[in-house]
């Protein structure tokens, strides 16, 4: 097998080396202050932040990378353990299975991670602010911060159970302060996330389609 200083040698030996090193350095030209490459004698420029998208199917892509981002994050790994270990949710908000004894997942549910980034994306444009899917993804993890996210602690199977379609959560099952979200960012979502949002709170125990003969330990707050 041929050596790495063999390669480099047979590169420098190469006549087409040098006209590359030219190439090279004519494409690597940048603007510290608005971040962006350029190249002269090219009409086309790379932006690190954008202001907007070309369609909606763009925009989904971005929102999808986004909450992978955000999800990866060693931030949202601290806030998932802040609700565990100092606010005490260790336990399936329907089964009253322990942490313990379960794998447990956060069920973000008003609203939806999803709707979260589109609606911080949303604000963005709006606000005529460029943004790249670092900025928006620490936006999102501060409104995870602030307590702005509405989340239920689910077993792992009544989880993929809910995103099946499968099952209805209560509204007295919700913790965090959702209302600020949607106070603050409803405007920045369509008619159809909204009517998502107003179906999820719509439901209780008296409509959810399950009752606690089915799940006797559902943690079904009163009033």
């Amino acid at each position: 097998m041929e050596s790495l200083n063999d390669m480099v040698r047979d590169v420098n030996e190469n006549e087409d080396l040098t006209s590359m090193q030219q190439t090279c350095d004519i494409v690597v030209e940048g603007d510290s202050n608005i971040h962006q490459l350029t190249a002269p004698g090219c009409p086309v420029s790379l932006a690190l932040r954008i202001s907007s998208f070309e369609n909606s199917s763009e925009l989904n892509k971005f929102i999808k990378a986004v909450e992978r981002m955000v999800r990866g994050s060693n931030e949202y790994r601290h806030w998932k353990s802040y609700l565990i270990d100092v606010m005490g949710c260790v336990q399936c908000a329907i089964t009253g299975e322990l942490l313990n004894e379960v794998t447990l997942e956060v069920h973000h549910h008003v609203p939806s991670l999803y709707d979260i980034v589109k609606a911080v994306v949303n604000k963005s444009i709006e606000n005529e602010t460029e943004f790249c899917s670092f900025d928006i993804a620490t936006k999102v993890i501060e409104v995870h911060f602030s307590n702005q996210v509405g989340f239920v602690m689910l077993v792992k199977t009544l989880h993929e159970k809910f995103h099946n379609g499968f099952l209805k959560i209560p509204k007295s099952m919700i913790r965090g302060n959702y209302i600020s979200f949607v106070n603050e960012y409803s405007r920045y979502l369509d008619d159809e996330d909204l009517e998502k949002i107003n179906e999820r709170l719509s439901v209780t125990e008296n409509n959810c389609l399950w009752s606690k003969e089915v799940y006797p330990d559902a943690q079904v707050a009163e009033g």
